[in-house]
This record gives structure tokens, sequence and C-alpha cells, in this order.
């Protein structure tokens, strides 16, 4: 025999059964008893006034009375038991309202909550009374409360690197930067990085020192120039002709080099106007802005760039814990002092006030999410109750009030049953 498939949106545990419950238990079942004791007595009356050797003027009184509350007891005892099962099991119509509309209930409950709870003007308006950069303020003025503060992030940034979580941080960065870098034209952001490098102060410098050591180059190679144009000139050229041509295209070569260095020059005015016009080539798409944007491009696809991303995420979670591990470490003087400057600035009233409203625009801007998703909460979890567990909870909670009105219809039905007997009495 095949099991029967488990529902998936049954809640993993049923109705949970600790002493509160035991207890709401019990007490439901005194109150039934309070109740039927009630209807018992109804039903000793009723038969006492037919047994007993009664006189008629007191056996015809007590019936009525009798009567009366048995019948305003059973019809109670029907109301209340039809809304959570079957009377006596019989298939009535309009019984066992409780599990039959179950759905209904749950989303009436969910509704309510949304209505009476989750509506932006009461809340916004307790968020107002609230107050929380002034509470924030008045808290962070305290040193030891600002200590216990950075303590608190202290002890929670660790948690965050542990082994395992920089995992997923490190695939997920990878992807991202793949992807993002990918769908980028990387001709303009490489023409825009370019530009800012050539245009800044320390280019200067860079310039300077490349032409400074290609000067150094040349001279030390100046040998090396004169033998290489003894070897290609005719050998008819006598030898201190090439050693002066060596000399001569070995000093012009260094001269151009030294007017290179300086920017008021018409050679340095050049490099650095050819520098720039490389960039804006680069973004209008000449070949070698494809060739270098191809070759980025290759380097994104290749495992070394994710290993590259790997190492990188890897060592600065590994410097972060050894820092961090220290009692005087830098991102702890880094957290002291993020949280001294919160605190310092917290005292001016219109910063407050400015946190105050970005708080509550971020509020409301997040209820309508919030009341989607609380609600469809509330509704999903009673939704997904069994039943039976969720008739039980309901009964659990609320019967022992409901029995009270089985008492009461008892009650009221013999006072009624007698009322009616003196009215008629009367009338007749």
């Amino acid at each position: 025999m095949t099991a029967a498939p488990e529902d998936p949106h049954r809640l993993p545990t049923p109705f949970p059964v600790d002493q509160a419950v035991l207890e709401q238990e019990a007490e439901l079942r005194r109150h039934r008893a309070y109740a039927a004791g009630f209807l018992g007595l109804a039903a000793v009356g009723w038969a006492a006034s037919h047994l007993a050797p009664l006189p008629p003027e007191v056996a015809h009184p007590l019936r009525a009375v009798a009567e009366a509350g048995m019948i305003g007891g059973l019809a109670d005892w029907f109301a209340v038991t039809a809304l959570f099962r079957r009377p006596l099991g019989l298939p009535i119509p309009h019984t066992a309202l409780v599990p039959k509309n179950r759905d209904r209930i749950a989303e009436g409950i969910a509704r309510y909550i949304d209505r009476e709870f989750l509506e932006p003007a009461p809340l916004v308006e307790q968020l107002r009374r609230m107050d929380l950069a002034s509470r924030v303020a008045a808290l962070l003025r305290d040193p030891g409360n600002r200590a216990r503060v950075t303590d608190v992030v202290m002890g929670f940034l660790p948690s965050l690197l542990q082994d395992g979580r920089d995992a997923a941080i490190r695939g997920t960065l990878t992807t991202a930067l793949k992807r993002g870098l990918g769908d980028v034209d990387l001709r303009q952001s490489l023409a825009r990085l370019l530009r800012a490098v050539f245009e800044s102060q320390e280019m200067e410098g860079v310039i300077k020192d490349l032409a400074e050591r290609l000067i150094h180059l040349i001279h030390t190679r100046t040998p090396a120039i004169q033998d290489t144009i003894s070897r290609k000139s005719p050998w008819w050229v006598p030898g201190f002709v090439d050693a002066k041509l060596a000399g001569g295209v070995a000093n012009g070569v260094m001269a151009h080099l030294y007017d290179l260095r300086d920017p008021t020059t018409v050679p340095g005015r050049d490099l650095r106007q050819w520098l720039m016009d490389l960039a804006d080539g680069i973004e209008k798409g000449s070949p070698l802005g494809e060739r270098l944007t191809g070759a980025l491009h290759k380097v994104l696809e290749d495992e070394s760039f994710g290993q590259l991303i790997q190492n990188a995420v890897g060592t600065l979670r590994t410097m972060a814990l050894e820092d961090m591990a220290e009692p005087e470490g830098r991102i702890r003087r880094v957290v002291e002092g993020v949280v001294a400057s919160v605190a310092e600035q917290m005292d001016d009233a219109e910063l407050r006030g400015r946190v105050n409203r970005s708080l509550e625009e971020a509020f409301v801007a997040a209820i309508p999410r919030w009341r989607q998703r609380i609600q469809g909460f509330v509704s999903g979890t009673l939704k997904a109750q069994d039943v039976g567990d969720f008739t039980r909870r309901l009964e659990t909670r609320v019967g022992k009030d409901l029995q009270y009105i089985r008492i009461n219809g008892t009650i009221l039905g013999g006072l009624i049953g007698g009322a009616l007997y003196l009215l008629n009495g009367w009338l007749s």
C-alpha cells in the first residue's frame, strides 16, 4: 500500500503541546463540565416535574422552567459545537464552520491585522513620537555606552568572516565583476582611466623618471650603438666617423629625451598631447583601443582572474581577523572613531531632524512591501496548518468563553420559561 504524499504546505510541527496548552485544555474541560452541569440540572428538574410526587402548583412551573432551560442549553450547545465540528457527528448543514472555512478565517485574520495594525498613518505617528535620533544621541553621550557599542560591533564583525562564509563572498564578487565588466563599454572606462592618469600631477613624475632611465640606458649603450653603426656602415668609412656618428645619435636622442621631461618644450607638449589623443582614440574605437579592450575581456574570462579575486579576498579576510584580535587594532580604532563621530554629530538638532525624516521616508517607502509580506505570511501560515490542529488551536483559546454561552443559555432559557408560565397564568 502506497503512503499518501505529504502535503508540502503543512507545517512541520502540528499543535505544540506544552504546559500552557495542557492547562488551557484542562480549563476548557472544566468549563464544559460546568455547562453540562447546568444543562443536567435543568434535565433533573424536568424529570422531577414528571416523576416526583409534587403538587401541581409546584410541578407545573418547575416543568416550564426546566423545559425552557433545556431548550436554551441544548440550542446553545448545538451552536457552540457547530462552530468546531458536526454535533453528534451528524451531517447537518452549516456545521463544522471553522474547519470548512479555515482559509477564509485565515484571510480574514490577515486582513484585520493589515487594516488595524499596518496602516501607514498610525505607524508613522508612532515613529515620530519615538524620536529615534534623539534616543540614539542620548545613548551615545555616555562614554560607557559608546564603548559597549564598539564592543558589540567588534564582536559581530568576526562572525561575518568565519571560515566558509568568505567562499560565497569570493564567488559572488568574482561573478559580479565578470558580469558587470562584461556588460560595460570598456573603451569609455579605459579612456576615462587614462585621462585621469595623464592629467594627474603624478604623471609628470612618471614621465621624468622614464626619460631619465632612458637617458641612462642610451648613455650606457653608446659603445653598442657605435659597434652597430660600424658594422652597418660601408668599409671605406673611417672608424672615427662611425664613432662620431654614434655619439651624435646618442646625444641627439638624449637631448630629445631631456626635452620630453619638460612640459614647456615643444617635444614635451607634443608628448602630453599625444597621450591625451591616445585616450580620445581609444574612446572613439581606434585599433589600439579595440586591442586593449579585447585583451581585458580575455583577462576577465580567464580562470586566473577569479583566482586573483579569491586570493585577494582571502588575504584581506586573514588580515582583518588578525587585526580584530588585537585589543588596539586598526579596525577597532576605526570603529571607535566612527561611533565617537556619530555621537558628536548627533548632538546637532538639525541633524537629528534630518535623520528622523530619512527614517520616516524609508519607513513609508517600505510599508507597502512589508504589509503585503506580513499579510501573506499570516494567511499562509494559518492555511498551512492542519485543519484539525487549526480548529483545536482556536477552540482551546476561545472555547472556555463559549461555554458561558451554554451556561447563560440554560439559565436565561429557564428564566424565560418561568416568565412565560407566569404570563400565561395571568392572561388565562
